[in-house]
């Protein structure tokens, strides 16, 4: 039986950066396996290793066991049940709660900055496009059939736009989104080296993976070079932490950058959230909401119930003084009512 996990992925896809990072970081051995498809006209073949895992989307993980896993944030917890050193979760309960709001947002809510940056204008989707599929498709590949397949994953990713919450009337609101998440992570880079210490955490990786994407993006990398050093550097260390030895840290010493990452996340994402819990139990057709003063619209979807859902029991679950300084710091920043139902 192989020891080493074996991590399915493509650059181009910030959850499978999350992951490898992770991996890295955690110093757990792995191997990075390019996702691998087959092209053939009008149609792709999947690794036949990877046929009856379900559902088959980037990234695949398998377990050393020869067990298939999916979904990045499960990932990273069974990573923690099986492997104790070099842990993501900070060892105060209120920190490690904030560690996965923070995470859950960067997975769920900043990540259509980097679906809206990518499929929403021409030279963004005309660059990843075929960026992706050839490292899909790997050496060897004419580079007429490199495009055929590039443009018909350009056209699947368009089509899910409205499906993402990434349409036209929603752009200031998402655009608005990145602005302040790249001022609140350089911000935070001036006093500490991540969220929660000098060590990161699941919620450091959460944003990575989006940011990560900004960063390989034209516009969305040339918005972060212009503006946010800080942010260029956090992604070149997070990418490959191996070496990165340090601690958690104090539990009342709540970074300002963190305060803001709050304060986005109970003006943007948990609204989001709650809009989407109502449409989806009322089958509702549409998502609706105002946030930082700027409309936004999207159809509802059942996983984001299920991460609601998780972050209140999460919550629930916090006891003594960290429930109080967490609760403290949830009403600070618009972010209590939430886990309040």
């Amino acid at each position: 039986m192989d020891s080493r996990y074996q991590l399915y992925g493509v650059l181009g896809s910030p959850y499978a950066a999350k992951l490898r990072a992770i991996f890295r970081y955690r110093r757990i051995p792995f191997n990075w396996m390019p996702a691998g498809f087959d092209w053939s006209p009008g149609h792709y073949r999947v690794r036949p290793e990877l046929q009856g895992v379900e559902p088959r989307i980037i990234p695949i993980v398998r377990f050393p066991d020869g067990t298939f896993h999916t979904d990045s944030t499960v990932i990273a917890y069974e990573l923690e049940g099986s492997h104790a050193d070099r842990s993501l979760v900070p060892a105060d309960p209120g920190l490690a709660f904030l560690a996965d709001l923070i995470e859950d947002m960067g997975d769920e809510w900043i990540l259509k900055v980097a679906f809206h940056y990518r499929w929403s204008n021409e030279e963004d989707r005309n660059f990843t496009n075929r960026l992706i599929l050839a490292e899909l498709l790997g050496g060897g590949v004419p580079q007429a059939e490199i495009v055929a397949a590039a443009n018909q994953f350009r056209d699947r990713q368009m089509s899910r736009l409205p499906l993402v919450g990434c349409i036209p009337a929603n752009g200031p609101l998402i655009e608005e989104t990145y602005r302040l998440v790249l001022e609140a992570v350089s911000s935070l880079r001036e006093r500490s080296a991540f969220l929660f210490g000098s060590r990161p955490s699941l919620g450091d990786f959460g944003l990575f993976g989006t940011l990560f994407t900004c960063r390989n993006d034209p516009t969305p990398g040339t918005i972060m070079k212009r503006t946010s050093a800080g942010v260029l550097d956090w992604l070149y260390v997070l990418d490959e932490a191996s070496g990165v030895e340090g601690q958690w840290a104090e539990p009342q010493a709540v970074d300002p950058g963190v305060i803001q990452l709050l304060r986005l996340a109970g003006s943007t994402y948990l609204p989001f959230l709650i809009a989407n819990e109502v449409a989806f139990e009322q089958r509702a057709a549409c998502v609706k909401l105002e946030a930082l003063g700027r409309v936004f619209e999207q159809t509802p979807f059942r996983y984001q119930v299920k991460c609601l859902r998780r972050l209140r029991h999460k919550f629930a679950a916090l006891e003594g003084s960290a429930k109080r300084r967490t609760e403290e710091l949830l009403e600070a920043n618009g972010c209590l009512s939430a886990f309040r139902q």
